[in-house]
């Protein structure tokens, strides 16, 4: 629901709020609820609140990195980073590159190539925030490479739209 068209992703938002509730009330999974803050936080992007994706996603990640949830730290890293490349004040473009840092540092295991993938994805975008093509297209360029071997559909929509 929540990447589909406006209504459904209105209805989306809606029941990933309600869901997240009853988590809080204990009525549901707790490990639950950061993966739906990690969602949560991307459509807070995509309907240009990137302040309020800084926040949720900056929470998110801090608690995923304290407590080793490493699946989807590189979801939640992917969301800080493209928000603060997306506004781009003062100070923005270190912290999306402090985030980009904590990821590639963080132990996983080996083989775990999301992290890589998501990597490539955030290093790309920050290049081009930060003005530097030709970094820009070295990364978007390897990105692309790596998400057609892999074929992971959705990345390779990613970066086909990066062209």
């Amino acid at each position: 629901f929540v990447h589909g068209a406006d209504t459904s992703r209105a209805l989306g938002v809606k029941l990933l709020l309600d869901t997240r509730a009853t988590a809080v009330q204990r009525r549901y999974s707790m490990t639950g609820i950061q993966t739906i803050d990690i969602v949560l936080a991307q459509e807070l992007l995509m309907s240009g609140d990137v302040d309020g994706a800084i926040e949720l996603s900056r929470e998110t990640a801090d608690h995923l990195f304290d407590v080793g949830g490493m699946v989807w730290t590189p979801v939640v890293t992917a969301v800080l980073a493209e928000a603060h490349s997306q506004r781009g004040g003062a100070g923005d473009f270190e912290e999306a590159q402090a985030a980009i840092d904590r990821l590639a540092a963080a132990p996983l295991e080996p083989g775990f190539v999301l992290r890589d993938v998501f990597l490539l994805r955030m290093r790309a975008l920050l290049a081009r925030a930060r003005g530097d093509e030709a970094v820009y297209r070295d990364f978007r360029d390897r990105y692309g490479e790596t998400v057609t071997r892999l074929g992971f559909e959705g990345h390779m929509k990613w970066a086909g739209a990066m062209s």
